[in-house]
């Protein structure tokens, strides 16, 4: 029953058309086939490879023995041969994180393609992330949730709040207000080709401002922001609230990834690394919950897909 759902989830996963993706990474080889030279392991596979590591909680180390281990997954990445530790340090050198960051907009634009992400309602915030003290590129910021400060790195998103998965994204210090990549990523869903654009935006009070919401107005977007400072308390109206509530869905995206982008476990440090392993994590989560939808279980739920298959 295992290998049935491992063969359905290998078909599944062919449906996603990865050449393009295929394409950013092979372009960072200087390999051409018939001339001498090793040929490089399978961009996909090694790229496929950290999506699994890191969503399993594995280190280089443990994650070779699992491929040693297991032929099935050693064959479906493509790999004649086990990739050795050394190989995923340079693989990640080789790309850089604005590779992968086409590559992440690839996957969500596809997934627009398909149906199954939609701009419709968006949700964006910005959550801390923890880092080692020794991190010279992190920095001091306000955690209103430990209500206390927090070494480290602030990654923004703005979600699709259907499915509470990310179509932007981007890192800085912790101590960067939300507001001020608002423009970054409000840009970056623009430039995505949607079969409905996007009618409303919510977001917390760290939002309420004139300039945002006039470039919201601007494009017919109806901005679900509560006001941060009035002297009187403001009643907002049903449908605003009923609006306002989908803003829960990128906490819960946050709940979600903090599970798996352990900085501090995996000993990540410097900003294009936080960067790099922020869009290994979250392009692993956008794949696997096209999966757990194609096979009936709640896009929201990658602890089903790993219980299940792998």
């Amino acid at each position: 029953m295992i290998l049935n759902r491992r063969a359905s989830l290998r078909k599944t996963l062919s449906t996603l058309d990865l050449s393009e993706a295929e394409k950013v990474l092979k372009s960072k080889y200087k390999y051409t086939p018939g001339k001498q030279g090793r040929p490089p392991l399978p961009p996909i596979g090694m790229f496929l490879s950290f999506t699994i590591m890191f969503l399993r909680m594995e280190s280089y180390r443990d994650y070779h023995a699992f491929l040693e281990r297991d032929m099935f997954w050693k064959r479906t990445l493509g790999f004649d041969r086990v990739p050795d530790i050394g190989s995923f340090s340079n693989f990640l050198k080789r790309i850089g994180p604005s590779s992968f960051e086409h590559l992440f907009q690839v996957v969500v634009q596809q997934l627009l393609d398909e149906g199954f992400l939609n701009l419709y309602v968006i949700a964006q915030d910005g959550s801390i992330l923890e880092a080692n003290l020794d991190d010279p590129e992190a920095g001091w910021g306000w955690d209103h949730i430990k209500k206390e400060f927090v070494y480290g790195y602030k990654i923004h998103v703005t979600v699709d709040t259907h499915t509470e998965l990310p179509v932007t994204l981007s890192i800085t210090k912790a101590g960067v207000h939300d507001s001020k990549e608002f423009q970054r990523l409000y840009t970056n869903v623009k430039s995505y080709n949607a079969r409905c654009p996007t009618h409303c935006f919510t977001a917390d009070k760290a939002y309420d401002s004139s300039d945002i919401r006039k470039t919201l107005l601007r494009d017919n977007v109806i901005p679900v922001i509560k006001a941060s400072k009035t002297r009187i308390k403001p009643h907002y109206p049903d449908l605003f609230l009923k609006r306002y509530a989908k803003r829960v869905s990128v906490e819960r995206f946050f709940s979600r990834l903090k599970n798996y982008l352990d900085l501090k476990k995996h000993q990540v440090a410097g900003k294009n690394n936080v960067l790099i392993y922020s869009y290994i994590i979250i392009i692993g989560m956008l794949l696997i919950s096209y999966v757990n939808y194609r096979f009936g279980f709640s896009p929201r739920s990658v602890k089903t897909f790993l219980r299940t298959f792998t």
